[in-house]
Order: C-alpha cells, then structure tokens, then sequence
C-alpha cells in the first residue's frame, strides 16, 4: 500500500490517467459490453487514432518548449491539397506501380515542403518579430484554411490513387493498421530525441526558464525552429494518413484534430506552460482518447452536437486539474532551486 501511494504521489498524472481508463473501460462495458469488446471494434480504433495521434506527438514538442501551435492541421491539409492534385494531374490508368510509387513520393515531398515554410513563419512571427504563439499560429491557421478553400472553392479534391489508398486500408498480418506503424515510428523517434539526446534536455530547460536556457549556451532560436519543424512534420504525416483512408483532402479535414490533441497532452500533463510532460503519459492519454470516441461512437443515436459537448466540457475539466497538478509541480521546481545548499 505504502509504495502505491509513495507511485501516486510521484505519477500524478499517470495515476490520473490509469484511473480514467480504468473507469472508462468499465463505463463502457456495462452500457455497451456486447458491441464494445468486439474484435472489429478495437481493429477499427487502430486505424482511427494514428491521424490525430501524429499531430499530438508534433504538438507535444512545442508544448514542452512553452508554446503553442493552432495551424498545423490547416497547414498539413494545404499541402495534402497540392500533394492530391500533383498525384491526381500524373497519374494514369494502367501506369506500372513503380511509376505510381514514384509520383507518390513526389507528392508527399511537396506536402513536406509546405510543412516546412509553414514551421519557419510560425517561427519567426514568435521567435523574431515576438508574436504571442498562440496569435501568430491561430493567423496563420486562417491563412491556410483560406488558401486551401481558395484553391478548390471549398470540395474535397479527388483522384487519390488506389496504391496511396491501400495505406489506410491495410492490415499487415490481419491485426496491425499500416497507419499505426507509421505512428510507431514517429514514437520511436520522439521518445529517441526526448530520452537519448541533448535535444530532449535543452527543449525541457527552454520550457521551465527560457532566460536561464539562453544564459547557459543554449540556442534558444535553434530549438524553437526545431520544434515548429517537428509540429509541421508530425501533423502532415497525421493528415496524409488520413488521405490515405478518406481518400481525398479537403480544407476542414480533420479540423477538431487539434482540439483533440491539445485535450491527449493536456491529460498526459504536457501544458503549454512548458518544462513539463512525459511521452509514456501521451501514449496513454492516446489510448483512453480513442476509447472514449469509439465509446461515443457507440450510441448511434447520439447527435454529434453531444459529442462536441463531450469533448469540449472533459477538455475544460482536464484543464482545470492539470493546472492543479502543474503548478503545484512547478513550486517544488522552483522552491527546491531556492533551497541552500548545505554546507559540508
């Protein structure tokens, strides 16, 4: 008993989350046990959350720095437009796969391209011309969003090619979603950069004191660029994903994905304060997330209005307790920094 409480008490936000999954899978399984352990119910979730969870992952760098990133989504689904109709334009009937593949690549390379310019305004509206983040991205969220409806008046752009397609449709071995390796990947290399390099320490230093960060060498610009970078990458990744499964893209694809993001890390106790936050926690957070939608999904007759509601009362509430937990987390930080040393 002494050890759990000695485990809650050091893993607050890991205890709240085991907590919250725990009561979620019992929520569900008494309304909906039947329909909700079935096999194809849980296979579907594999394929859900790997978009969403993409773009979480990018934010969850920017967070720890102490910043914010609204466009990302916008952005990804501006440059999975042109991705689109670049592939839409090449593409043939009856072209040879290797053909097909090669325009595939193409086509994410420009998506790329786009994340890039995006992540580098973003940047320097908040690193050099001192726009509050979450201003400067929210602008540029309208940006994107306006020249995407610009440029397709507003449809989705088709002629996807079935080779793209098959991604979000295929499982390997029958059990494990294509999108959920990709996601797998973007993990390995997220807990790689935040547990086994110098970057992960440098982007925690940033997050808790910017100012003791630049005063210690650290290339405060340099970072910044980075995890604007990462965000941009991470989040188109997300939404070329979804391409993939939709079948097209359009400018309010996937639009409430960045909500749903900021809801993973905010549970998993990454807040945009920075300094703070655990990648084991955001796994976590991912997982009791897709729960809870599918949960929802459940109740045909619910409106999606409700479901709204859902999301957004859980993210107020959320907030409210990490706000809690993290400042309280942040007076040990600083109370300990004041303390004296002891004289030997």
């Amino acid at each position: 008993m002494a050890k759990i409480k000695e485990f809650i008490r050091n893993n607050q936000y890991t205890s709240i989350l085991l907590g919250l999954l725990v009561a979620v899978l019992a929520l569900f399984s008494i309304l909906k046990g039947s329909a909700f352990w079935q096999v194809n119910v849980w296979k579907g979730m594999t394929m859900q959350f790997p978009e969403y969870a993409c773009v979480a992952l990018g934010l969850m760098f920017v967070f720890i720095s102490g910043h914010h990133d609204m466009s990302q989504v916008l952005m990804g689904n501006f440059g999975a437009i042109l991705a689109v109709q670049y592939m839409a334009a090449r593409v043939v009937e009856g072209m040879p796969n290797n053909e097909v593949g090669g325009i595939i690549f193409a086509a994410i390379g420009i998506a790329m391209i786009v994340a890039v310019v995006g992540a580098l305004i973003n940047f320097v509206l908040v690193s050099y011309l001192n726009v509050p983040p979450v201003m400067a991205t929210i602008a540029m969220q309208m940006v994107w969003k306006g020249l995407s409806t610009a440029l397709t008046q507003g449809y989705a752009v088709k002629g996807v090619p079935e080779l793209y397609t098959t991604i979000g449709h295929t499982y390997l071995g029958g059990w494990l979603a294509v999108p959920v390796v990709i996601f797998l990947v973007l993990l390995v290399i997220s807990i790689y950069l935040l547990k086994f390099t110098t970057f992960g320490e440098k982007l925690y230093m940033i997050g808790t004191n910017k100012k003791a960060a630049k005063f210690s060498g650290i290339n405060v610009h340099g970072m910044l660029a980075a995890t604007y970078l990462l965000s941009a990458i991470f989040a188109t990744i997300g939404i070329l994903i979804m391409v993939s499964t939709m079948g097209s893209a359009k400018a309010d694809y996937g639009i409430s994905y960045t909500t749903r993001a900021i809801l993973i890390l905010v549970l998993a106790g990454c807040i945009p304060d920075g300094g703070l936050g655990k990648i084991s926690n955001v796994l976590l957070s991912i997982i009791t997330v897709q729960i809870i939608a599918t949960g929802i999904n459940l109740f045909g007759n619910l409106n999606t209005y409700y479901s709204s509601l859902i999301w957004g009362g859980m993210l107020i509430v959320v907030l409210i307790m990490s706000t809690q937990v993290g400042s309280g987390k942040k007076a040990k930080k600083v109370k300990a920094k004041k303390a004296p040393a002891k004289v030997q």
